[in-house]
């Protein structure tokens, strides 16, 4: 027993040893590269005022092109651009417009033309009812139904209405010698017939008026979309000449611009001005050097 806690206090000593010896070189390092690093806020002054003056570069090159621009717009050259753009706006507003109201112009056509067809289909149906049909109530109808002289007759819903469809179909006929209930009848019917058909030709002539004024309003329309057109036509050419000259007036800038600019490039100075100054430099300097040696 006493051999075993002799053994267990000696490898105790020797595990408090290890731990109370100091980090080898592998295991510091390791531990000094886990730090987290430290940024260094201090700036030398030489790069803070390189900082400054490469800011008050971007500045000024910004305020240059801003004055340029400026200078730019302000020129002749850049309103007269200015104008043309909004004359091209214009123009193209126009066309729009114009093609809106050529398409209105043709459907005001077309409705002119339906409505002159149908009025002249409906004139000469109503010529052709308001002619014939007195004509035929002259006549008895093998559908008829004749009341005797001294009863009264049925009321009539419609005396222009067609004689009733069957089989075989009503004939019209008039007897050589009437008697008085197919006279009374006749009388009676014809008195109808005529009546109704000068009312129903006094309404078409009412509908037929309107009619030929909504042509005309149509026509009317049509007109001025075609007389604006032509106007517009006209306007066309003239300002399409007017913009060719201002764009040749504005060629002709544009060229005397880049005159000016190729003008003012810097000249190279002649070769004779370059070795004159060389000359004087050297002489100068072997000045310089028989004075230290003197």
């Amino acid at each position: 027993m006493s051999t075993e806690e002799s053994t267990q206090e000696v490898q105790a000593d020797v595990q408090d040893a290890k731990m109370r010896e100091p980090p080898t070189a592998p295991a510091a390092m390791a531990t000094a590269n886990k730090r987290r690093p430290r940024i260094d806020f201090t700036v030398l002054s030489g790069e803070r005022k390189r900082g400054k003056s490469m800011f008050g570069l971007v500045v000024g090159t910004l305020n240059k092109a801003k004055i340029e621009d400026k200078e730019r717009n302000a020129s002749e050259a850049a309103k007269k651009r200015q104008l043309i753009e909004q004359r091209l706006q214009d123009k193209l507003r126009k066309e729009t417009d114009s093609v809106r109201r050529a398409e209105e112009a043709k459907k005001d056509k077309t409705a002119a033309n339906r409505r002159e067809e149908e009025l002249q289909l409906k004139d000469s149906i109503y010529k052709l009812r308001h002619v014939r049909l007195p004509l035929l109530s002259n006549f008895l109808l093998t559908s008829d139904i004749i009341p005797p002289s001294d009863a009264s007759p049925p009321p009539s819903t419609n005396p222009l209405a067609p004689p009733s469809r069957s089989h075989p179909p009503p004939l019209y006929y008039i007897p050589a010698v009437l008697t008085p209930a197919q006279e009374a009848f006749l009388v009676r019917r014809k008195a109808e017939v005529t009546g109704a058909a000068e009312r129903e030709w006094e309404a078409f002539r009412d509908e037929r008026t309107s009619g030929i004024e909504e042509i005309k309003q149509f026509r009317q329309r049509v007109t001025e979309e075609e007389a604006r057109r032509k106007r517009e036509r006209e306007d066309t050419a003239k300002a399409e000449s007017e913009d060719k000259e201002m764009a040749e007036e504005s060629s002709e800038f544009r060229h005397l611009d880049a005159d000016m600019e190729v003008d003012e490039e810097p000249k190279p100075e002649p070769e004779s001005a370059e070795s004159e100054r060389k000359d004087e430099s050297g002489g100068m300097r072997a000045d310089d050097e028989d004075a230290v040696e003197y």
